[in-house]
């Protein structure tokens, strides 16, 4: 894995949060392939603080703005509305090398298709709630073992 403090783009000279610091995280539309990191608590709270390509996070919990996604749906047009909220794992270029050769959970988020997080495999089934999750390209991956699916 890449050392974090190369993976991990400031936004206005912001300090990266430290690990187990709760963020927020969400594919940032303007620059592909990254993720925004918002920090949810300090003094930066509710701030975006930078950017990375991949983020793990823990404890994770994946939220969506219904009414947001009713004007996405409204006028075609995607915004920020759905995001992911966990304790910061690490900042890095590419997932961990304990991933590779692993079976795999691609958990995605798709507003033309349905108003929640779910897995490419089973895209009917919501999931709420990951106990570890890796933002990377537009999906948020986990090991086959480590999703949860819960009632909205």
């Amino acid at each position: 894995m890449t050392d974090a403090s190369t993976a991990f783009q400031p936004f206005l000279g912001r300090p990266a949060p430290a690990p187990g610091t709760r963020v927020r995280v969400y594919r940032n539309l303007n620059r592909p392939g990254l993720f925004s990191v918002v920090a949810l608590a300090g003094e930066l709270k509710g701030k975006v603080v930078g950017y990375a390509p991949v983020v793990g996070l823990a404890n994770v919990s994946l939220k969506v703005s219904e009414k947001q996604r009713q004007g996405v749906l409204l006028k075609q047009v995607r915004t920020v509305h759905a995001f992911a909220e966990g304790d910061l794992v690490e900042m890095a270029s590419e997932l961990p090398e304990s991933y590779k050769g692993q079976p795999l959970k691609v958990i995605t988020y798709q507003p033309f298709m349905a108003g929640h997080f779910f897995d490419r495999a089973t895209p009917g089934t919501p999931i709420w709630e990951l106990p570890v999750a890796w933002s990377a390209g537009a999906n948020l991956i986990t090991l086959q073992d480590d999703t949860k699916g819960l009632e909205g």
